[in-house]
């Protein structure tokens, strides 16, 4: 073997080293399975190495025509948007020769340890006003606007802290559900508040795995049916863990009670206020995923248009489920050019905007309907069996409106970019 075929099979080594690092990154940080399939190939193709790409629940492996496999393992899924943001822009440069394969290396290795993070207590504090916003928005009493607040705060500071230990899969989503329950309980039994289901219901909307129930269905839709299954999977864990942390701490505090989580006849909401609180909310979620601060505004503004949208359409006599599909369409058009523009995660962004909107009354009925029917058995009254499957089907269709909507607006707006980048002669990916 002659110095110029070393050379070649050095490159070689390196620039699989490269993807699998790479790959592990767009898998641990949340990358839907197709775009992880193309960045890699387009990466390969620049690098001048052919690779297959198999994409799994937890892991990526890369197929050379030398016959070698390379497997990158992710520990977990992680929502941050630095990170991804930041592996999207050196993919980017190196593509555009701007980086070398050593200097997209030494780059890549960094990222995670280069990535900013924001304060934890402004998170908390930030989060915490997002939870009193969404109880507003919900048209909750002040008490139940201040502990949703206090307690979303708070399960937040305890899931960070749980984070460095590494625990059980599902522990913090538990936690932080249990330390809003007990808290809501307490001010419930305490005669604070008017609006009681509220007080338990928005600490665990706030934990509502979005971006992973969004790229899940990106995936089924792209056809990548393992791992979107595994990942809407995923997501139903997270749901279940937090709604098992709701029904201890309530049965703690309040024993087998259930509480009306009925809006307050006394909050009455302008189209105004609404777009606010929403902002405030989408602001909340935007910092929980890391977005940086030159990021963080199209959370906002995407999910106070998308609110404002809503409103207005609810306003003129359109279904909960139409009102929504109609918002979410603006805010995953708005989502999807900015990860055009700023190459950024689509469905954090996307969900950062969209979830003033879960239907969080329509959940919470329906699981104390749920409640009820197991309490009561064979003797349960046909009406609330027929009232809580009601609930529990509008929600859905709620959730299924936003879904589609975020991945049509997404979809319609990549594409429409794509076309006006091809007619100028563009040809950035």
């Amino acid at each position: 073997m002659n110095l110029r075929q070393e050379e070649l099979l050095v490159r070689e080594d390196d620039a699989l080293r490269f993807l699998q690092l790479t790959s592990r990154l767009l898998l641990q940080y949340n990358f839907r399975s197709e775009l992880i399939k193309r960045k890699i190939a387009l990466a390969a193709k620049h690098l001048g190495v052919a690779v297959q790409v198999f994409v799994a629940y937890r892991g990526v492996t890369l197929y050379a025509e030398d016959g070698q496999q390379l497997h990158a393992q992710a520990s977990e899924f992680r929502i941050n948007v630095a990170v991804s943001t930041e592996v999207n822009w050196i993919l980017e440069r190196l593509g555009r020769g701007e980086l070398s394969l050593a200097e997209a290396t030494v780059a890549m290795s960094s990222v995670e340890a280069r990535a900013s993070r924001h304060n934890r207590h402004l998170v908390a504090l930030i989060f915490g006003l997002a939870a009193s916003a969404l109880a507003w928005l919900n048209r909750a009493d002040l008490g139940a606007i201040l502990v949703s607040g206090l307690s979303s705060g708070l399960g937040v500071l305890a899931r960070l802290a749980l984070a460095r230990h590494h625990p059980v899969l599902f522990a913090m989503p538990f936690s932080a559900a249990l330390i809003g329950a007990v808290m809501g309980g307490t001010v419930i039994r305490l005669g604070w508040t008017e609006t009681p289901g509220f007080c338990l219901m928005v600490p665990a909307l706030m934990l509502v795995p979005g971006p992973h129930l969004i790229n899940g269905l990106y995936d089924m839709v792209e056809n990548h049916m393992q791992t979107g299954i595994s990942r809407l999977g995923l997501a139903a864990g997270i749901l279940v863990a937090a709604a098992m942390g709701i029904f201890l701490g309530g049965w703690l505090v309040l024993g087998m009670t259930t509480v009306s989580a009925r809006p307050s006849e006394a909050v009455h909401m302008t189209l105004a206020l609404d777009v606010l609180l929403a902002g405030v909310a989408a602001c909340g979620f935007g910092l929980a995923f890391n977005e940086p601060w030159k990021v963080l505004w199209i959370s906002i503004f995407s999910g106070m248009l998308g609110h404002g949208v809503r409103f207005l359409a609810m306003g003129c006599g359109q279904p909960q489920e139409i009102a929504t599909l109609f918002a979410c369409l603006v805010i995953g058009a708005i989502a999807g050019v900015a990860v055009d523009r700023g190459r950024l995660p689509f469905a954090a962004v996307a969900f950062a905007g969209a979830v003033p909107m879960m239907p969080g009354f329509l959940i919470y009925q329906g699981f104390e309907g749920a409640m009820l029917i197991a309490r009561s058995g064979a003797a349960t009254d046909p009406a609330l069996i027929a009232g809580t499957l009601a609930f529990l089907f509008k929600a859905a269709f709620v959730v299924g409106s936003m879904a589609l909507g975020l991945l049509a607006g997404g979809r319609i707006a990549v594409q429409l970019s794509a076309r006006l980048h091809s007619s100028r002669g563009d040809s950035t990916p």
